[in-house]
């Protein structure tokens, strides 16, 4: 019985260093994702044929603006 009781105290131990590690992953993704959104936002009516051009010249004003904010 005691070793049934070890052995669930370290599965819940090994359970919450997993679910941190996903946690952190997921909390630094979400900066990324709000990058994208204010991206995609930026440039929905954008031209096929300048799209290229526009997606370096809008990336680096969101990241300027985000660097002044900070």
């Amino acid at each position: 019985m005691m070793n049934y009781l070890r052995m669930k105290r370290n599965e819940w131990k090994i359970k919450a260093m997993l679910y941190g590690a996903i946690l952190s992953v997921m909390e630094d993704q979400r900066g990324t994702l709000t990058l994208i959104q204010k991206l995609c936002a930026a440039l929905k009516d954008v031209p096929e044929e300048e799209l290229k051009s526009e997606v370096a010249q809008k990336l680096a004003e969101i990241i300027h603006s985000e660097h002044q904010e900070a």
